[in-house]
């Protein structure tokens, strides 16, 4: 048997909580449990940043738009080891409150997958990658704003958007 180094294991302990709790919201809200979802990654993201501000030291700015929160969590992860380059994600202005993301190579893609195996929608996906962006926006940029998957291929991308509401 091979052993999965430490940095692997702890990815395949993330991947599957966070699909135990996908898969939770939708046993307790059926197809769309944006809401139960939306509100996780916002915990997620707050106990994140805390967690790098206050034991690690990391700087945490604030910021003034959509794009510039998105970005500057982008940065932030990439410090903590959340996120491998920036490169992996594309961001598009179609005006100042709605960006479009590009997500490469997302860790995330099995578990969509497997929903939409099951019969779920593009749209029924909740995407913990730009579910947790739109959560950075609320956390550093004080805006509150919807998300929505808009494409998933198995190759390696997903897209959507974050909207102001």
């Amino acid at each position: 048997m091979d052993k999965i180094d430490r940095e692997e294991a702890g990815w395949l302990v993330a991947l599957a909580w966070l699909s135990a709790l996908e898969e939770t919201a939708r046993d307790f809200h059926g197809t769309r449990p944006w809401v139960f979802s939306a509100r996780a990654y916002e915990h997620a993201v707050q106990y994140y940043l805390h967690l790098l501000g206050d034991e690690y030291g990391m700087q945490i700015k604030k910021s003034l738009s959509i794009r510039a929160a998105v970005e500057n969590y982008i940065e932030i992860g990439i410090a903590g080891g959340l996120f491998r380059a920036a490169n992996t994600f594309e961001l598009v202005d179609v005006n100042p409150f709605h960006l479009e993301i590009t997500v490469h190579d997302c860790v995330y893609l099995k578990s969509c997958q497997a929903l939409i195996d099951q019969g779920f929608s593009v749209r029924d996906l909740t995407c913990a990658r730009i579910g947790s962006f739109r959560a950075a926006v609320k956390a550093l940029a004080n805006i509150d704003c919807e998300y929505q998957v808009t494409s998933f291929n198995i190759e390696g991308d997903c897209k959507g958007y974050i909207e102001r509401t």
